[in-house]
């Protein structure tokens, strides 16, 4: 039988042993997100992440939202990241430019005003601006929406199913729960 002092000792090796090589670890990882600003790291678009012993890494490549800036409402505004220079999206995944076809030819940076179905709900103004700075025309004409304002029966059910605006809202555009963010345009008196 160990004594317990003995037992002790032991148990401590055994913890300073492993503190050890969790630090070694720790040293050998890849930056945390946060890092990636003063390190640098060049993996190559589409590859896996890997870990020192070239195993797949499956954690999720978490990038902090807190340094972007955000709206009135406390939501990212992507548009002002792109237009300060803060974030540069690629074209596509892989960074190759995407093929263009014959719709995304023209550019339209026009607003679209969208008529509440609901008469104590403010119209909504859709701003094409907006969101070519991320998409090209194709995203959403003619599969998502026609391109004849008016043309496609857009409804909030079908938003918050994950149609028409719901594509990319509540998912990776802003969230659809302050409904004044988008319904911000005050009704004709009448309509």
């Amino acid at each position: 039988m160990l004594t317990s002092r003995l037992r002790a000792l032991l148990i401590a090796g055994f913890v300073l042993f492993g503190a050890a090589q969790a630090a070694d670890a720790v040293a050998a990882m890849d930056p945390a997100p946060a890092d990636w600003p003063s390190f640098e790291y060049n993996r190559v678009p589409g590859e896996f992440k890997r870990n020192k012993y070239g195993v797949i890494d499956p954690s999720p490549d978490v990038v902090s939202l807190q340094q972007l800036p955000v709206d009135s409402y406390g939501f990212v505004d992507w548009v002002k990241a792109i237009n300060d220079g803060i974030i540069d999206p690629r074209e596509s995944i892989s960074g190759n430019k995407p093929k263009l076809g014959p719709e995304d030819s023209e550019v339209f940076s026009g607003d679209v005003l969208i008529r509440s179905k609901m008469k104590f709900m403010p119209d909504v103004i859709f701003p094409h601006s907006a969101h070519t700075e991320w998409l090209k025309c194709s995203t959403c004409h003619p599969r998502i929406f026609k391109k004849k304002a008016g043309a496609t029966p857009i409804t909030m059910a079908g938003i918050w199913k994950g149609q028409f605006c719901g594509r990319c809202h509540d998912k990776v555009a802003f969230p659809t729960r302050n409904c004044f963010k988008c319904h911000s345009v005050p009704r004709e008196s009448g309509k």
